[in-house]
């Protein structure tokens, strides 16, 4: 049974709220200020009545409205006069219609923030001081709450709290303190000091005619900046400090090198202008112009395309009347186009160089004096991991081309993943190299080519047959080799007589085909990376000539300068267009357009003649050697877009040229197709 509800029931609450409510200021009269404050607020605001009040005071207040609202139970109750009302009227309200509940607007503000307790942490150095105070006052606290009864009570919360980036105290340094002192010094000090400065202070080239002056410091009579700049750990910082310092100089051109911006498809200003632009030019080894230190090959790495080996040497002997005494190798890295990380220096000119496809640290290097060399470039200083000997590999003539080959089921190298490579001399030999558990190189001689002689396959020419046989003339020289794209066994080589010798690893000196592809010494040969048949030759009859396997006569051939052509390959973005480089200029090809003229010709450098050049791995820019030591790495602006099925454009154009052959392209017609299987593009490094 409910217990009756009386109606003084929390009157005192209820009369102490309206006492409250009467009092507050808002209830009073407005001052002069206030009701200057009251005009300048909106009408709607005006009608409100404001009252700040927490949320247990509103609930209070509606449950003791409520409660008034009742019937009342008890008559010996008095009501307040403020709440007494007319019988009459109040009757004819309750028949009216039933007390409805208030509406009151509740608006919640957010009140400061009241701290209540704030304990910020803090952490020091454990070999400082001021930690060793820290740790003292953690264990005396430990050592208060260890009883029994004087445990803390402790609860672990998870919360979210702001990251607050501070300095670290490690980076702060102490601060310096200066004073004056006085000190005599006689003439005799004054002048020994200014002479051991002359003495030490040498002026370093920094950059082409740029040079700085460094000052060293002698302690009895030793140069100290020797001993620390052998040091591995001094020149590794110098080294990346150096790679920071020539980004802010070369950053655009570091960028346009990766491709971080290339052209948009969708640009309504494009132009197709095969345009070269240069990024940067590498120093040679030598400020001295009359020392021959002509690039003579170059090879980027195939595991890291910012890396490349450039070798310095003689290239064109016609303006040498000494053989000169020095060679070099530098390795370079686009991180720091201003000074090579790798140097090794040799008494004879370098002629090539060339990376392990399967070991990217090792770096095949030929001598103009017919040694070979085997050096791994991580470590700095190292000794060359393996030579050649003169038991093995007796020419003296120099090493034209080194091409690493890949030989299943080769046996007795220290590394099963390090394959042996073929080297060319102009001894006419081949000699197969392979690295033992052993300082020295195995060489093992694989081809000695013989000069041709009666009519060969190919382009037809006067052959003369010589005055006298002689022993000096008997063998060609060989200038150039590649390998096969497909089959590994494979391998070409390119002589001065301007012959193709076809050979095989497994067929050891004996040739499987003979062609004749130019009238003069043949310079450089290439297959096209969409065609495993289809590959170019250029020489120095100022022809550069594309052939198909199968087909004995060349199926387009390109001549434009009255000039030998030194080097020509394929582009690596664009099926159907090739780069060639002649004396002075660098030629850009485009087998759609016209096969009559280059679409375009590049000259950066009018007085130096170029020697040869190679494509980046990504194939939108390309490095070009000169004779005077410079390398140019050049990059291709306002390129056309490559199309998306390079085979079929490349075959297009191919017909497109052949249209005024009908023999010929009859013939091309009957090869059928000569691409990669799927139409890929070749991924054989």
């Amino acid at each position: 049974m409910s217990r009756p509800l009386r109606k003084d029931y929390r009157t005192a609450d209820f009369e102490q709220l309206s006492r409250m409510i009467r009092d507050h200021p808002l209830m009073k009269e407005p001052g002069a200020e206030q009701q200057q404050l009251h005009k300048l607020r909106t009408p709607e605001y005006r009608t409100k009545c404001v009252m700040r009040a927490s949320l247990d005071d509103i609930a209070l207040g509606i449950n003791l409205y409520k409660l008034q609202l009742d019937t009342p139970m008890s008559p010996t109750l008095e009501e307040p006069n403020y709440l007494k009302e007319p019988a009459s009227s109040a009757r004819s309200a309750h028949s009216a219609r039933p007390p409805a509940t208030p509406f009151i607007k509740v608006l919640l503000r957010k009140t400061p923030i009241v701290v209540l307790f704030e304990r910020r942490s803090m952490t020091a150095l454990a070999d400082t001081e001021e930690g060793r105070q820290v740790m003292e006052d953690n264990r005396k606290y430990d050592e208060l709450l260890s009883g029994t009864d004087k445990t803390r009570r402790t609860v672990d919360a998870d919360t979210q709290t702001m990251t607050a980036l501070m300095k670290s105290r490690l980076v702060n340094t102490e601060r310096l303190t200066t004073a004056q002192m006085g000190s005599y010094v006689s003439n005799f000090e004054m002048y020994d000091t200014y002479t051991d400065l002359e003495k030490s202070t040498t002026s370093v080239q920094v950059q082409g005619a740029k040079k700085m002056e460094i000052t060293t410091y002698h302690v009895g009579g030793v140069d100290q900046f020797v001993g620390i700049n052998c040091l591995p750990g001094f020149r590794l910082a110098l080294m990346l400090t150096m790679r920071i310092l020539a980004s802010n100089v070369f950053e655009p051109q570091q960028r346009r090198y990766r491709n971080m911006a290339p052209p948009d498809p969708l640009a309504e200003d494009v132009k197709f202008k095969y345009r070269l632009g240069l990024l940067w030019r590498l120093s040679p080894p030598s400020s001295d112009p009359k020392v021959h230190q002509a690039v003579s090959d170059m090879s980027f790495c195939p595991s890291n395309g910012d890396i490349m080996a450039v070798a310095y040497g003689v290239y064109s002997h016609g303006k040498v009347s000494k053989l000169p005494r020095s060679g070099w190798v530098y390795v370079w890295n686009i991180k720091n186009p201003v000074n090579p990380e790798r140097r090794y220096h040799y008494q004879v000119p370098v002629v090539t160089v060339e990376f392990s496809p399967t070991q990217p640290q090792l770096l095949a290097i030929g001598l103009h004096n017919g040694g070979v060399e085997v050096r791994d470039i991580s470590g700095q200083d190292l000794p060359p991991l393996a030579v050649s000997q003169r038991l093995s590999s007796p020419y003296f003539e120099p090493v034209t081309a080194i091409k690493w080959i890949y030989f299943e089921g080769d046996v007795g190298c220290r590394n099963p993943h390090i394959t042996p490579f073929l080297a060319t001399s102009q001894a006419g030999a081949v000699t197969k190299y392979r690295l033992i558990n052993s300082p020295n190189m195995l060489g093992l001689e694989q081809q000695r080519l013989q000069r041709a002689e009666g009519e060969l396959e190919g382009i037809p020419i006067e052959r003369q047959p010589p005055a006298a046989s002689l022993l000096a003339n008997r063998h060609p020289q060989c200038l150039e080799i590649v390998l096969d794209p497909v089959q590994s066994d494979i391998y070409y080589v390119l002589t001065d007589e301007g012959t193709l010798y076809k050979c095989s690893t497994n067929y050891p000196l004996q040739h499987l085909e003979l062609r004749q592809v130019h009238d003069g010494p043949a310079a450089c040969m290439e297959f096209s990376p969409w065609s495993p048949r289809m590959y170019l030759t250029c020489g120095s009859d100022w022809c550069i000539r594309i052939w198909l396997a199968g087909i004995l006569l060349p199926i387009v051939t390109l001549q434009h300068h009255l000039s030998p052509v030194h080097c020509a390959r394929w582009s690596r973005t664009h099926s159907t267009i090739l780069v060639s480089l002649s004396r002075s200029t660098v030629d850009i090809w485009d087998l759609r357009n016209s096969t009559m003229k280059p679409v375009s010709s590049t000259v950066i450098d009018a007085d130096i003649f170029y020697t040869t050049f190679k494509f980046t791995h990504c194939g939108r820019s390309l490095a070009v050697g000169s004779e005077a030591g410079n390398l140019l790495m050049l990059s291709f602006e306002d390129m056309p877009f490559p199309p998306h099925f390079q085979y079929k454009q490349l075959k297009r154009a191919i017909f497109k040229a052949l249209s005024m052959q009908p023999d010929l392209r009859k013939q091309v017609k009957s090869v059928g197709y000569f691409g990669y299987p799927g139409g890929t593009k070749q991924t054989r490094a």
